[in-house]
């Protein structure tokens, strides 16, 4: 059962980066900032959701397998927040961008990317973080 968790939890975030890198691309496939803003908004509800289920799923798993709250664990509930706190402020920073219509395309791509960019590293160094604890090549507690 943990296996089977830890397996589903594995290929969710693997989609998740999947969803990233879609995202990053959204504001380069139109020049018009209404219609970018609208693609960006429903990336943020399918965003949010694969988050949410990582989250369930790693919830699940460390429940069933009775695991004691440790520093990864925590880590891993931060990052949670955190890239969620992150995708609001990137869709918010969208919103702000049409008040100059100028500058509207080329400021979204820019937030856009960084943001995508911080997601992107923050889920690759846990993954990284967890591969090299699998390794122990870092204390588990």
């Amino acid at each position: 059962m943990f296996e089977e968790m830890v397996l589903a939890h594995s290929i969710l975030i693997k989609v998740m980066l999947a969803v990233l890198v879609v995202g990053a691309v959204i504001p380069f496939l139109s020049k018009n900032c209404a219609n970018t803003i609208k693609k960006l908004r429903i990336y943020m509800f399918v965003s949010h959701g694969m988050l949410t289920m990582i989250a369930f799923s790693g919830l699940v798993g460390f429940v069933f397998a009775d695991i004691e709250m440790r520093l990864d664990i925590i880590l891993m509930i931060v990052a949670f927040l955190v890239m969620i706190m992150i995708e609001v402020l990137k869709y918010k920073k969208a919103l702000k961008t049409r008040e100059n219509r100028e500058e509207c395309s080329s400021n979204i791509r820019k937030n856009v990317l960084l943001f995508t960019l911080l997601n992107i590293a923050i889920l690759a160094g846990l993954v990284v973080y967890k591969i090299i604890e699998a390794k122990s090549a870092v204390p588990i507690s």
